[in-house]
Parts: C-alpha cells; structure tokens; sequence
C-alpha cells in the first residue's frame, strides 16, 4: 500500500522537526561546555601602574573569572582561593577585540577601557580566548 502525498509531507516535517530540535540541543551543549571551559583563576592587570622615572611598575591581582551569557565576569579571591565580593562583568557587546599576547596574556579591547588577564599558561590562554570570541559572537546575534 502506497503512502499518500499527505502522509508523506506530514512524515518529512516530522523529520525536519525532530532535526530542528537535536541541531537546538547540540548548541545548548556546545553552549554548555563553552561556558564550564571559560573559568578559573586569573591575573588581572590592575588599572593605574606605578611609574618610577623611566621604570614602570606593573601589579597582577588573582581572580575568579566565568562566563556568562552575556559577559565575562571576575571578583577578588580569598587566601584560600575562593571568590569573594561582587562580580564585576565585562559585557560582550562592549567588547571591540580580544588580542591574545605571549606569556598567556590577553587583552580585551572595550569601549571605554582595557582588561589585561594572564592564564598561567599559553595553551589555557588560548583556548580563553578562543571560547570568548565565540560566546562574543554569540551575544551579537
């Protein structure tokens, strides 16, 4: 017995449905993952540096960094390494350029400032900046 045209196109937008909503699942995974990868503890280079005549002195602070869906956030840490404080975040949509430096540094490039972060390797800084310029990405759309 012979499908009928109707059958057949309901059967097609079943498909296409069900492909719909396992394309939207993988996202939220891929989504997911970006945002457990883009944490951890960073150094963040404080705003004013020291100058000394010619010399320039330059103060790391350690913080708790994470991602969110539209920014990415840092606080104090404690002693003991745990976070501490209100979260400061750094909008994507105010972010012009993510710059990645030598020695794990990367520079992000906003509006009205720049954040200077070093990971405590070049491979965890890239893999940082990478996943920023997607979730960047992402807000934008």
């Amino acid at each position: 017995m012979a499908a009928s045209g109707s059958e057949i196109v309901e059967a097609h937008s079943k498909q296409l449905n069900w492909l719909a909503q396992e394309e939207n699942f993988a996202v939220n995974d891929d989504l997911d993952q970006l945002l457990e990868e883009t944490r951890g503890i960073l150094e963040k280079l404080a705003d004013a540096a020291v100058k000394l005549g010619s010399w320039q002195m330059v103060l790391w602070q350690p913080r708790w960094v994470f991602a969110e869906l539209d920014g990415l956030c840092y606080q104090k840490i404690s002693a003991e390494e745990k976070p501490i404080g209100q979260p400061k975040k750094i909008l994507y949509s105010s972010i012009l350029h993510i710059e990645e430096l030598d020695q794990g540094e990367f520079v992000l490039q906003c509006n009205n400032r720049d954040y200077t972060f070093k990971a405590p390797n070049e491979n965890l800084s890239s893999v940082l900046v990478h996943n920023l310029r997607q979730l960047r990405e992402r807000a934008r759309t």
